[in-house]
């Protein structure tokens, strides 16, 4: 099965880095919550949001997981790991010297920057973002 083929793959794959040996799937279909959604997993910073209070009313439940924040400070001494353009752009849209996924989902509603790059600015923040920290955000 094809599942099963891709699944070996990407467990044989030799990059140390786990974003960048995962799999993306993509479903041409229908797909509905109630029966193909376990749980919308939210970070805590978006706690109560207008984005917690869309998904309350979605008929999966909602749950947070530990939350990821990173620190501008911390981005640029990892400033080789997507590169400095992306280090600059994490820096550029940071708010008060911290990113967290509401400070990329927000750089990515506003359209003034590349959604790939800004992807890789969320690859940072998964990366070396600190969890424990992030809980109180």
């Amino acid at each position: 099965d094809h599942a099963t083929a891709l699944i070996a793959l990407a467990e044989a794959n030799s990059q140390p880095d786990p974003l960048d040996r995962y799999i993306e799937a993509h479903v041409h279909g229908p797909v509905l919550l109630a029966r193909d959604v376990e749980a919308l997993v939210l970070d805590p910073c978006f706690r109560g949001s207008p984005l917690e209070e869309l998904a309350r009313q979605l008929p999966c439940p909602v749950e947070w997981h530990g939350g990821f924040r990173l620190e501008v400070e911390v981005l640029l001494q990892h400033a080789d790991y997507r590169g400095p353009a992306i280090a600059a752009l994490g820096t550029q849209i940071a708010r008060k010297g911290v990113l967290t996924p509401a400070t990329i989902g927000d750089a990515v509603a506003s359209g003034q920057h590349d959604p790939q790059a800004l992807k890789k600015v969320w690859h940072c923040v998964a990366r070396f973002g600190d969890l424990p920290r992030a809980q109180g955000a």
